[in-house]
């Protein structure tokens, strides 16, 4: 495999091209020239024979990954140069794609620095964020992974092997970083390496630079991270635990874990979040790592699924579906969720396992939008006060105070709904209000050091008030 060499075409005051870029057009076994006729016509008049991009069938402004796969077939015969006439040399995309398929490096001619090759061959924008840094100052410089980094001063192997140790700590051994250094006959050597083979480096140019690609991958515990931490868990040698977990074992794990995320919200304390969140992806990854096992999908079919859902039950944000308020694109949603699998009827395919509050709203939403509803909301209130006189007259503890009982909920759970409120939500938020206001009634009566349990019910009755003004003037906390 031959060279391949990129030389632009630049003269001097006096109309000279530079030296070293004439050698090495003399050089090279095959010359090809981006430019138009008159640049091709300059280069003959060197007694250098040249193809244009028209001799090879190409265009200047075509795909440069066309130009890149004639560049290293004409390399397999011998050495190569490309000349191009001034910045940005040759269009996007070819220099890079040379080098990441060249095997070898790529020379430049002619440049003023490695910084600048690295700019023109790499296309970096230096309006956007860039680090560059000394290798002497590397070591105690802070940077950023998701930035392009720049690291000068590479004047010998021993100091470029440190600068790769330093970039270990910040990206995978793997990840590519290109160098830039002075050719002892003028112009620059492009090479293209991994992180880990910098490290290991035996010999660089003088003057060298380091180009660092940005990372967009969180390091070193990333999703991904996540995902291979299980699998090793689950493993022959994993933790005994983790090994005999099955999906019906790991239920009651996604249902607690499920709740104290909700606390957590409802708590409106982030730091807690973020960990519950944790654990309820943590069960989510621990069940798809069962079912890859079992070879019945995947982590990522997990992912791909629910980025199809919302796709689909979003029609008015990726389709041409019309939705300017939240009733129209719940009634979408329902819709959508009846055509995506065949039901028996219209209050099939409801979880009877979601907390009783919660599967009381899901079917009679489900009645409601078939039609079977009240017309407002008075009818629900007239039920509420007939379902309270069936209770009434009901004896304690009997199987029919039982029903009248769930007659008289679920009859409320419909008031909730006619009125805009989550019912689950709003049990949930008066049971925390239950308890902060128990709490201040103990912590009173333990100021006064009196036994709670020897307080009469008006006593009682007087702390819960005093409990109630002191939460509504907190802002109802």
């Amino acid at each position: 495999m031959g060279s391949i060499a990129i030389v632009g075409l630049e003269f001097d005051d006096r109309g000279t091209l530079d030296e070293s870029a004439i050698e090495r057009l003399r050089d090279a076994d095959t010359v090809v020239v981006a430019s138009g006729p008159r640049a091709a016509a300059q280069i003959e008049e060197l007694g250098i024979q040249v193809l244009t991009y028209e001799d090879l069938g190409l265009s200047a402004d075509g795909p440069a990954g066309m130009i890149v796969e004639a560049l290293l077939g004409l390399a397999e015969k011998g050495n190569v140069a490309l000349v191009a006439g001034g910045y940005p040399f040759v269009q996007e995309g070819v220099i890079s794609g040379v080098l990441a398929r060249a095997g070898g490096g790529v020379d430049v001619y002619p440049i003023a620095s490695p910084l600048q090759v690295l700019v023109l061959a790499l296309d970096i924008d230096l309006t956007a964020d860039v680090d560059i840094i000394d290798a002497e100052t590397l070591p105690n410089s802070s940077f950023r992974r998701d930035t392009h980094l720049l690291v000068t001063g590479v004047s010998n192997a021993i100091v470029a092997r440190a600068v790769g140790l330093r970039l270990l700590e910040f990206y995978s051994a793997e990840h590519t970083v290109v160098t830039a250094g002075w050719l002892e006959g003028g112009g620059f050597d492009l090479d293209m390496m991994t992180v880990d083979k910098l490290t290991r480096i035996e010999r660089v140019h003088r003057d060298t630079a380091v180009y660092v690609a940005p990372s967009r991958i969180v390091a070193p515990d990333g999703f991904d991270e996540l995902v291979r931490i299980i699998a090793i868990l689950r493993g022959p040698d994993g933790c005994p635990w983790d090994r005999e977990q099955t999906h019906a074992s790991l239920g009651k794990h996604l249902i607690e874990e499920a709740y104290e995320t909700l606390a957590a919200i409802e708590a409106n304390d982030s730091d807690e979040l973020a960990d519950e969140l944790g654990d309820v992806l943590l069960q989510v990854v621990l069940h798809s790592q069962i079912a890859a096992e079992e070879d019945r999908f995947t982590i990522d079919d997990v992912t791909a699924r629910i980025i199809s859902k919302i796709r689909r039950r979003h029609p008015h944000i990726f389709g041409n579906v019309q939705a300017d308020t939240s009733e129209q694109v719940m009634h979408n949603w329902d819709a959508i969720k009846r055509g995506e699998k065949e039901r028996d009827g219209i209050l099939s395919g409801v979880a009877p396992t979601l907390p009783a509050l919660m599967y009381a709203q899901k079917i009679s939403r489900r009645a409601a939008n078939a039609g079977f509803d009240w017309e407002d909301i008075d009818g629900v209130w007239a039920k509420v006060h007939e379902e309270i006189d069936e209770l009434k007259a009901t004896d304690a503890g009997s199987p029919e105070a039982a029903d009248e009982v769930g007659d008289l909920l679920f009859t409320v759970v419909n008031v909730a709904r006619k009125l805009g409120v989550d019912a689950e939500d709003a049990l949930r938020r008066m049971c925390t209000r239950f308890e902060r206001r128990f709490e201040d009634m103990e912590a009173t009566v333990a100021e006064k050091g009196v036994d709670f349990h020897d307080l009469d019910l008006g006593e009682m009755e007087e702390l819960w008030q005093q409990a109630k003004r002191k939460q509504s003037a907190n802002g109802g906390e």
